[in-house]
């Protein structure tokens, strides 16, 4: 890592640890929507050792990015590059999409190389898909043929900040504001600092933000990154793109209004959603469509058969070491019958002893505010 790089990285510390300061004095007046849910509370507790990583480390920060989207390193390390490039179906994502929206793994990503220089992980194919249904249904070319001299887009919840990166470079004239818990922050600010140094990112300090706001001079930056106690801050601003990417479903019920009320007030266009109505282990949110369609005018995008380029249902090729351990387990469990350690062998035969867990569909929605 090169030394500006390493200053970079260390300031942005510097301001999410005074941001998580700043949130604690804040969250016994508002502590159920400044507070990350109980979900997410536990999810910050396994990457707080961020923000004592040495900067220097943070060139490998893709290798710590699975924490929010699942996308481990490891996977391309005994996956098949011909297995992945069948299962998620990378020909048919890419079809008839124009060069300059296909995307690829910046450098120090992760994923698979293949000889038409594609660089692919999982998330890309996640991030691939966002960027195919914007684009045939207009909203890319909306903001490209704009008369505005700046376009606002918004995305709540961005993660690792992969999404940020590619609209981005994508779209031209933007500032891309990302409103997030701090601890969250901190993967996003340094991602886009790292991948785009040519261009001036803000990141929420309370010793300026106040005078940034008073000038409205947000235009100014590419980026600018937000905790979200401060979200109604920017409630005077109008955003031509709106986006939420499978973080509504982590909050509580009354997280998500506050954050879809704000959605509503300042949504000028369209709000894109690609959400479980509720993340199997939240129950403290309702159903994530039901609070969009109080607000919304919802298009369903499966329902308008954009969203075909899904993975198909094809599993990884069954290794002989799998074969092996599958083998030690079926033994191990005739074992423990015949020496009583079970108390029901029958049903625990019938029973897989490692459940397929059944997650709560997507629902991936384009939404217009139904009063302006």
């Amino acid at each position: 890592m090169q030394e500006a790089d390493r200053i970079k990285i260390k300031s942005i510390k510097s301001k999410i640890a005074t941001m998580l300061q700043e949130r604690h004095s804040l969250e016994d007046g508002n502590k159920a929507f400044v507070s990350p849910s109980e979900m997410w509370s536990l999810g910050c507790s396994n990457i707080d050792y961020m923000l004592w990583l040495p900067e220097e480390y943070f060139a490998k920060l893709r290798m710590h990015t699975y924490h929010f989207t699942g996308d481990n390193y490891q996977t391309y390390f005994y996956a098949d590059p011909e297995w992945f490039r069948s299962a998620y179906r990378l020909a048919a994502l890419t079809k008839d999409i124009p060069a300059k929206l296909v995307l690829n793994e910046p450098e120090g990503g992760i994923g698979f190389h293949y000889g038409n220089g594609r660089f692919v992980s999982v998330d890309i194919t996640r991030f691939q898909r966002v960027v195919n249904n914007l684009y045939r249904s207009k909203v890319l070319a909306d903001l490209s043929q704009s008369n505005r001299p700046t376009n606002y887009i918004l995305e709540i919840g961005a993660g690792y900040g992969g999404l940020a990166h590619h609209l981005s470079n994508i779209l031209d004239n933007v500032t891309y504001v990302i409103v997030d818990l701090p601890e969250t922050l901190l993967f996003s600010a340094s991602y886009l600092s790292l991948h785009n140094p040519q261009k001036k990112i803000y990141v929420y300090d309370p010793s300026d933000f106040s005078t940034l706001m008073q000038g409205r001079e947000l235009d100014a930056y590419d980026f600018v990154l937000l905790p979200n106690y401060q979200l109604q801050s920017i409630r005077w601003m109008r955003f031509d793109l709106i986006l939420n990417m499978e973080s509504l479903g982590e909050m509580t019920t009354r997280q998500a209004e506050e954050y879809l009320d704000f959605i509503k007030d300042t949504c000028a266009e369209v709000f894109y959603s690609l959400n479980q109505d509720r993340v199997i282990q939240n129950y403290e949110m309702s159903s994530v469509s039901e609070l969009l369609a109080r607000r919304f005018s919802l298009t369903d995008l499966a329902e308008q058969n954009l969203s075909q380029e899904k993975p198909n249902e094809s599993k990884p090729p069954v290794t002989t070491k799998t074969k092996i351990r599958r083998t030690i387990g079926h033994v191990g469990r005739r074992i423990a019958d015949v020496i009583g350690l079970s108390d029901e062998p029958e049903e625990i035969e019938e029973k897989n002893l490692v459940p397929v867990p059944v997650y709560p569909p997507h629902r991936e929605y384009l939404c217009r505010p139904l009063t302006k």
